[in-house]
């Protein structure tokens, strides 16, 4: 590894990757470090067995290598999206350095920048920071006080129902991953109940178009953060739709008919008993009012 290069990218998923494509492509100096042994390391290791893209195969879209097969209505499988990263690296012979943690990046005066890393000090003239987003799981302080013999896991953790030890589940937070993973737990013959929160559902299909393609086609996809109604509305939940079983909408309502006991937001945990919140009728009622605006 270097220890002067021009440009260094933080981050070796989908956002790293792409830069280094339209790099390489102008043959710019300039290497990837991923923390990460190998690619595709979050669809790899942070997706449970029967995860799917909530979003049609049409808009897998790493450049260069953007789907053109025969089925772009489907929802693409996590063995297939890392199988895709890893042919990406190897095909445009991207410079990843895997097993690389950058620790800091200060300023070195007008001169770039100093990183100091796993593998020792690099200097760059450009950092691009590529770490994404919604990679720590946010943990309540009240879990601390949980008894010892329950199992506490984060989504990134869970793998299937066989693999959690029997008994009824909790699932807190009802978006997009709580809320899949609840499904699939029920639906598994578990007892399941779920701590609700403000996450809104949006129709799986519109007009005989998947709703991803109307968020498309309105350009909700292309406005910058400047565009955003507020900083904060980078980090709102993501609609609650799946691609299991060709795709379908996530409706607490459906949930509840089928057996899920709704609860409202997790508060707290102390001796041996769990407080939630009463406003499960306010977030029901979010959920809907978010498809109807939607």
């Amino acid at each position: 590894m270097k220890a002067d290069i021009e440009t260094v990218i933080i981050g070796g998923g989908q956002a790293g990757l792409s830069v280094s494509y339209f790099l390489s492509r102008l043959g710019r100096e300039h290497t990837v470090l991923e923390k990460a042994p190998l690619p595709a390391n979050a669809w790899r290791n942070d997706r449970w067995d029967s995860f799917t893209l909530v979003t049609p195969n049409w808009m897998f879209r790493l450049p260069g290598a953007e789907y053109r097969e025969a089925s772009p209505e489907a929802y693409m499988p996590k063995a297939e999206i890392v199988r895709r990263f890893e042919a990406y690296v190897e095909q445009f012979r991207l410079p990843v350095e895997f097993g690389v943690e950058a620790g800091s990046v200060e300023p070195l005066n007008s001169s770039g920048y100093r990183l100091q890393t796993s593998r020792g000090e690099i200097k760059a003239r450009n950092v691009v920071v590529a770490t994404g987003l919604y990679q720590r799981a946010k943990i309540p302080a009240f879990a601390a006080r949980l008894p010892q013999n329950i199992l506490q896991l984060g989504s990134g953790q869970y793998r299937s129902p066989g693999a959690l030890p029997p008994g009824a589940v909790l699932v807190v937070g009802s978006g997009q991953s709580g809320c899949q993973v609840a499904e699939e737990l029920y639906q598994s013959g578990r007892t399941v109940y779920l701590a609700t929160g403000k996450a809104g559902r949006a129709p799986r299909r519109y007009r005989g178009r998947d709703i991803a393609e109307w968020i498309y086609l309105a350009g909700v996809m292309d406005r910058t953060p400047a565009q955003l109604p507020s900083p904060q509305a980078r980090f709102a939940s993501n609609p609650l739709v799946t691609g299991k079983d060709g795709g379908h909408t996530l409706n607490l309502h459906i949930f509840a008919r089928e057996g899920v006991r709704l609860l409202g937001r997790a508060q707290d945990a102390r001796d041996g008993k769990f407080y939630f919140a009463s406003d499960l009728m306010e977030n029901l009622a979010r959920s809907d009012q978010f498809e109807q605006e939607l």
